[in-house]
């Protein structure tokens, strides 16, 4: 398992980045605290016939901690009467940036054949503890009015005379918590699971791995003994700790000679010839690496030689070819 924990530790530091960047969105929509922005604006016909409705169907994108209150505008053309308890209001989806779209649908009555374009009626927003606007306003978009043959004794009661299908019903509550959950929580969902997978198909064998011997053997061949000693011997312990971390699944990366050799020692199924002489190759490195000793030439092939037999000597049987 620890074998696998860099990798965790990469998914984790992406997901605390993309978490971080996300609050970052947020804090600024919250910071600016523009007001909200209407936009997709239309009526569901081109005219409408005097002393009937028309439906007016617009977006409204405000910042994360702004909310529509409600689908009933709060002020409106006097020729224009909003029908009472009909309106529908939909809240959608948070995005990633902070903003949130929510979808109004609002029944009209016409009440006179003025001119609609560019007349405006207002929605209500929830009250915030900052100094923020309290509606919204929507500019009405062209609507021709036509003279019905016949006009109703009493426009302003909507329910005598409207023939139209009565608007749907709004969505219940389940509907409403399905189509507003965040795809941004998946996709941080999503990245948790990743390592988890790839951790279990590695177990399985689904997902195949260069096995840590062959890994070290590799890099062992790249090595060459008559450079330098401080970078020879710093990568081949590098190797030989990298090696015994996976290999054995411990911690032995971090720690020093001393503490590396104590836990090699603890270790079960290591020949007693590699035990007796790891303490010296320890010890040699840690002179060339912190007391400027100059190795005779002869010792990097030996050193090399030796850390090449002790992962031969601990490689699992079942993988020797």
């Amino acid at each position: 398992m620890n074998s696998h924990l860099p990798k965790i530790k990469i998914a984790l530091l992406v997901i605390l980045l993309i978490g971080l960047g996300i609050g970052f969105l947020f804090f600024r929509q919250w910071q600016k605290n523009e007001r909200p922005t209407v936009n997709d604006i239309s009526w569901d016909q081109e005219q409408v016939t005097l002393g009937h409705k028309a439906e007016l169907t617009f977006n409204i994108t405000a910042p994360w901690h702004r909310e529509v209150s409600s689908a009933i505008p709060t002020t409106y053309p006097s020729f224009l009467v909003p029908i009472a308890d009909k309106g529908r209001l939909k809240k959608g989806q948070l995005s990633i940036t902070g903003t949130r779209q929510w979808k109004l649908v609002v029944p009209f009555v016409t009440t006179d054949v003025k001119p609609i374009e560019g007349r405006a009626t207002s929605f209500p927003l929830k009250k915030t503890k900052r100094v923020s606007p309290m509606s919204v306003n929507v500019t009405l978009p062209e609507l021709k009015v036509i003279t019905p043959t016949e006009l109703p004794e009493d426009p302003y009661n909507p329910d005598q005379f409207l023939t139209d299908t009565p608007p749907p019903e709004p969505p219940s509550e389940e509907e409403e918590e399905a189509t507003s959950r965040n795809p941004w929580l998946w996709a941080l969902a999503l990245l948790l699971l990743i390592p988890i997978v790839i951790y279990f198909l590695k177990r399985t064998g689904i997902l195949k791995t260069t096995p840590p011997w062959e890994k070290a053997l590799s890099k062992l061949e790249k090595l060459d003994p008559n450079s330098s000693p401080v970078p020879f011997y710093s990568k081949l312990t590098d190797i030989l700790k990298q090696y015994t971390s996976e290999r054995y699944e411990i911690r032995a990366r971090s720690k020093t000679s001393a503490e590396f050799v104590e836990i090699l020692q603890k270790l079960p199924h290591i020949p007693d010839e590699h035990l007796n002489n790891l303490p010296n190759f320890a010890h040699l490195v840690d002179e060339v690496k912190f007391a400027d000793f100059k190795p005779d030439q002869e010792l990097a092939p030996n050193s090399l030689e030796l850390i090449r037999s002790f992962i031969k000597a601990t490689t699992p049987e079942s993988s020797d070819d």
